[in-house]
């Protein structure tokens, strides 16, 4: 009979992966998403100065990091 590891440690490996790949896309696709409407809202106002491009490029690349930050810290028992 053939001693196998706990399925538990066989499965940890491909959760964080997965768990990480994920967020890795989440981050992109809210950075992608915001900096594009605020493209269309720079667009569609007619401005010169990319102003909504830059605000919400960076508001969704502050808020991806920290999504990603708060998500990977482990969580404190509650007292």
């Amino acid at each position: 009979m053939p001693t196998d590891h706990p399925k538990s440690l066989q499965k940890k490996p491909l959760n964080d992966w997965m768990r990480y790949s994920s967020m890795g896309i989440q981050m992109g696709a809210t950075i992608f998403i915001l900096t594009w409407l605020g493209i269309k809202a720079d667009a569609w106002l007619k401005l010169k100065f990319p102003v909504f491009t830059l605000a919400m490029a960076l508001f969704s690349a502050f808020a991806a990091v920290y999504y990603f930050i708060k998500d990977f810290l482990p969580k404190k028992p509650r007292s």
